[in-house]
């Protein structure tokens, strides 16, 4: 992961902690699942299974846009976009793993 330590305890104008800076599987992640963003940040710090998943999830991602401008792939661009979304469902489950353990505590 990249190093992103100059921003962690950086705040922005408004007083907030700005997104992580790493590798573009977090922002994709961040992006698509915005309402989960702190428990997703720890998990990506905290679970290798999560970040794996992170990292398929980017590189089905990068599938996808480069299959889509190219009308001839369409096959396969639907099997991306169906592991994609496994993959998402994957994701969930994990964040709510994480979040059924915090309140069995």
């Amino acid at each position: 992961m990249v190093d992103s330590s100059d921003s962690e305890n950086s705040q922005t104008e408004s007083g907030q902690t700005p997104a992580p800076r790493g590798p573009r599987c977090v922002q994709l992640l961040l992006d698509r699942f915005p309402h989960v963003r702190e428990v997703s940040e720890q998990l990506l710090n905290d679970s290798e299974p999560f970040r794996e998943l992170s990292e398929e999830y980017e590189a089905c991602t990068e599938a996808i846009e480069r299959l889509e401008p190219s009308a001839t792939s369409a096959g396969l661009l639907t099997e991306y976009r169906a592991l994609r979304l496994r993959l998402e469902g994957e994701l969930l489950r994990c964040v709510c793993a994480h979040y059924a353990a915090r309140d069995a505590r």
